[in-house]
């Protein structure tokens, strides 16, 4: 019963996939399907909000319109063909007139696609290095180096020497210079809606430049398959408005003050479980331990890390409670994460995570 019905069903399937409508009818459902899928994504490349993503998105949609005009003429020369030439109603079983070859036709329809790659080529080629063009001087250029972790971003701003883990802030309509390395395997940076896409490479430095001319939060990710928790290894770019409250100078003074001192029972002692746990060999907080350099092994800088949105690289929203979760037991949120288990006790944890959230 079951091979009867089995043989019945691939039967189905033979008959409906050759059929002339079923030809025609797929592609448009594709189409249609892909249509449908929401344009609101986060990392969605074709809205963009900086001149990098923009190149991109431009180059996305000359070859969308112009496959799509290549995709209408073949399918319609298809149509037509299937309709003025198969076999009607009364027709014997005879051959038609054969044809052996037409100079003219076979001509046209190579130097045509030919004409038309070598055109693309060209402009792609112009856009490409567009995307790696160091930009004109410019009176503020925030350039910042990225240091690709297992798995985790480093940011340190040239400029400021602010360092910030995962959170990249920059300024709107203001150039940004990335130089991109890595401190272990390949990784590569991408937000989708503001840049390009770069490597960071071990032992070399890559430039990354764009501007971006929307303000906002935008996600990005490591793009390049670096270990078991690629995946969790996110980006958040937080583009700041010239002036107000929000403005990325006055979050760059925030930045530069030193850590605020503990003010609860619990934060106090939050604060001594970090200097005598083994926390302060690996990160810093101004004012109360100082790294004077900075390795594959360093851990984030966390005198500000109260007041990043997340922690984890995106992996946890930042409270208190997912401090506590993520200092007790790193390697339950993030696989294989590099983190040491230093096998806090519920209170002691409880303690940092309230200390780290007091350090806005």
């Amino acid at each position: 019963m079951f091979r009867k019905t089995t043989k019945q069903l691939s039967d189905w399937l033979i008959a409906a996939t050759s059929s002339r409508s079923f030809a025609l009818l797929a592609p448009i459902a594709v189409a249609l399907l892909l249509g449908a899928c929401s344009s609101n994504h986060p990392r969605d490349t074709l809205n963009p909000a900086g001149d990098g993503a923009q190149i991109s998105a431009w180059f996305f949609w000359l070859y969308m319109i112009l496959d799509t005009v290549i995709f209408a003429i073949v399918v319609g020369a298809l149509t037509i063909a299937l309709l003025k030439f198969s076999k009607k109603k009364g027709d014997d079983d005879s051959l038609p007139p054969q044809n052996h070859g037409n100079m003219k036709l076979e001509v046209i329809w190579t130097v045509i696609p030919t004409l038309i790659l070598v055109v693309l080529g060209v402009i792609t080629i112009g856009g490409v290095f567009k995307l790696a063009e160091k930009p004109a001087e410019e009176q503020k250029v925030i350039e910042v180096d990225v240091t690709g972790k297992q798995w985790w971003w480093e940011f340190d701003y040239r400029d400021s020497k602010i360092s910030t883990a995962n959170e990249l802030h920059v300024e709107e309509g203001t150039q940004v210079a990335l130089h991109l390395t890595s401190a272990d395997v390949i990784h590569a940076f991408w937000v989708p809606r503001v840049s390009g896409k770069r490597d960071a490479t071990p032992g070399r430095s890559y430039p990354l430049y764009f501007k971006p001319f929307e303000k906002g939060e935008f996600v990005g990710q490591c793009a390049e398959l670096c270990g078991a928790s690629h995946a969790r290894m996110g980006i958040k770019m937080i583009v700041h408005p010239v002036k107000g409250a929000d403005s990325y100078d006055n979050w760059v003074k925030g930045q530069l003050a030193q850590a605020a001192a503990p003010t609860t029972a619990l934060q106090k002692a939050g604060k001594k479980v970090f200097e005598t746990k083994g926390c302060a060999s690996c990160h810093t907080i101004r004012g109360v331990k100082e790294l004077s350099q900075r390795s594959r092994t360093t851990g984030p800088d966390l005198t500000h890390v109260g007041s990043r949105t997340t922690i984890a690289a995106l992996a946890l929203t930042n409270n208190e409670e997912n401090l506590a979760k993520w200092v007790k037991n790193p390697q339950s949120v993030k696989e294989a994460a590099l983190m040491t288990n230093l096998n806090l006790s519920d209170a002691d944890a409880k303690a940092v995570a309230a200390y780290l959230f007091s350090l806005k």
